[in-house]
């Protein structure tokens, strides 16, 4: 099993790494005792803080103290405010997939552009936790961005749709172009993709470099928890936005990341514009410490953009 973990692992990031930063799992680094507190969340542009984006927060724990009721913290008091309007809201804890998290039960829709500071008051903690993010300005995917796609082939915003990528057009033919409005500049692009097939040792292998065609019964497990390099890659770098001949407006335009793709098979892509604190929290080494919280570990951070779904098949 570990064998085989190592060489998709390893695979994914030799074949990434002149392209990307590869994202680190927040495990890595130092391991803290005692009553240390972590934060994790991202406001999504257009979205409310629900439980799609929620906001986590936990406490330390040792493996040989772990308990999973105590992981959670469910009682703490935690705000949001819109440092452009004054506005002020709180959060209310929800269980949710054996999670607890933090949601606003009112729906407020978080603003492109806007300035949020989140504060976190824990019972019996002395320190407030508390974290900014200015929210990246509102960016729109562009899948068929010349209408030039093939019908039944390219990327959809529909979770259901049938399209299909043949695996070796993804790199000439369908690149992620995200549309950055009259907005020329460089920007901090976080890219997941995910298979939403169900294991299978009839699953097949995109890149023949593994030696093996299908995955091992041995995976089974870390590929169901979604983890990173099985299931699930993460991408984060900087982009540098510019104009596409004959449309208007400026564009981010990714090619050659067809490696991203572990197996053939129905895929969601996430393609994000980050703000800084996301941005360290994946590229820097122990990015825990980096991602913007103040008294606590973990990352604050904001986005704008949406998912593409398409089905990736063998080459023709």
């Amino acid at each position: 099993m570990v064998k085989q973990v190592i060489k998709i692992v390893m695979l994914s990031v030799i074949l990434l790494s002149c392209l990307f930063i590869v994202s680190c799992d927040n495990t890595s680094g130092p391991r803290f005792k005692g009553e240390v507190f972590t934060v994790a969340g991202v406001l999504m542009a257009d979205k409310p803080i629900s439980l799609s984006y929620p906001i986590y927060i936990t406490r330390s724990s040792s493996i040989e103290e772990f308990d999973p009721l105590e992981l959670f913290v469910w009682d703490a008091e935690v705000l949001i405010k819109d440092l452009d309007t004054g506005e002020t809201f709180s959060l209310t804890p929800s269980l949710h997939e054996f999670k607890i998290k933090y949601i606003d039960l009112a729906e407020h829709i978080i603003q492109p552009e806007h300035h949020y500071r989140l504060e976190v008051q824990i019972p019996g903690m002395d320190s407030l936790i508390w974290a900014e993010t200015t929210v990246p300005q509102r960016v729109e995917l562009k899948p068929d961005p010349y209408g030039t796609n093939p019908p039944g082939t390219g990327y959809s915003f529909d979770p259901e749709t049938t399209n299909f990528i043949p695996f070796n057009q993804i790199d000439t033919n369908y690149p992620l172009v995200i549309s950055t409005g009259n907005t020329l500049g460089i920007f901090n692009l976080w890219i997941e993709t995910y298979c939403m097939e169900e294991f299978s040792t009839n699953l097949e292998y995109t890149n023949q470099l593994l030696q093996e065609m299908h995955p091992s019964a041995n995976i089974e497990e870390l590929y169901n928890q979604g983890s990173l390099g099985i299931r699930r890659l993460e991408l984060a770098n900087r982009f540098q936005s510019a104009p596409l001949e004959g449309l208007p407006g400026y564009y981010v335009v990714l090619k050659n990341y067809s490696t991203a793709f572990i197996f053939y098979g129905k895929y969601r892509v996430r393609v994000w514009v980050i703000d800084d604190n996301y941005y360290r929290f994946h590229y820097m080494m122990d990015g825990y410490l980096h991602g913007g919280v103040h008294n606590a570990l973990g990352y604050f951070g904001s986005a704008s953009g949406g998912e593409l779904y398409a089905r990736i098949i063998k080459s023709n």
